[in-house]
């Protein structure tokens, strides 16, 4: 078999990324098929990977056009090479802009930083992965609970994807992500225990960013993390 829970299960969160990593596993099957010369022994491979692409593509609402597909195997298997061929192409123009666009960025981000003389804080891929991981899973406990006000829900979504989007290789400052203090507040008024989970993940994010912080600030590696509290505080 092509694919296997543990190769859904650690698919990249960043879409395009993840497309790459579905399109690579369909080269290698495509390669060995090419080896045995006989495509169609492969077809429930082919159909797996086909599969998972679309159910993929329909989770981070990418806007890709699946072929349909026949009766014929034969035929299923050229429409499913096709597609993937085309694709491939499409990806790597896409990784060429992305690579174009980031080395740009880049360097706007230093003369930036000579010029404004302040701190600038280096996230490496590890970093961008990482936070978006804990970013789009997230999104999804909060999509997935039920007690969570849809006005209030549609506000905390649209800050995060914001978040995902403002995400480069060097930032000026976190204060959008700061600004995550504020809704576990109203959170944990609103709904106290039935949402320390989603808490306990905004949590986590935020003390991600502390630590790329407090590293670009000189702050020593002991710097304790941090606990957001909720206390109820006594008029005087």
């Amino acid at each position: 078999m092509a694919i296997d829970k543990s190769f859904i299960q650690n698919l990249p969160t960043n879409p395009l990324m993840g497309e790459t990593k579905i399109i690579e596993e369909y080269r290698k099957l495509a390669d060995e098929a090419n080896k045995k010369g006989n495509r169609e022994t492969f077809y429930e491979d082919f159909l797996d990977l086909f599969s998972l692409y679309q159910v993929y593509a329909a989770k981070h609402s990418l806007d890709i056009l699946f072929p349909p597909l026949t009766n014929d195997r034969k035929i299923n298997t050229g429409i499913i090479i096709n597609f993937f061929e085309t694709r491939q192409k499409d990806i790597n123009e896409q990784l060429e802009d992305i690579m174009s666009m980031k080395t740009l960025l880049e360097k706007k981000s230093t003369f930036e930083t000579m010029l404004r003389e302040d701190v600038t804080y280096h996230l490496s891929d590890k970093d961008l992965n990482s936070l978006y991981r804990k970013l789009d899973l997230l999104i999804d406990a909060i999509n997935d609970d039920f007690d969570i006000k849809r006005s209030i829900k549609t506000r905390l979504i649209n800050h995060l994807g914001i978040l995902k989007k403002d995400l480069k290789p060097n930032m000026h400052n976190f204060d959008r992500f700061w600004a995550l203090v504020g809704y576990t507040g109203i959170l944990y008024g609103l709904y106290e225990e039935k949402v320390m989970k989603i808490l306990d993940m905004i949590n986590s994010v935020l003390n991600y960013i502390w630590k790329i912080q407090a590293k670009a600030e000189g702050l020593p590696s002991t710097n304790p993390v941090l606990t957001i509290i909720f206390k109820e505080i006594s008029p005087k």
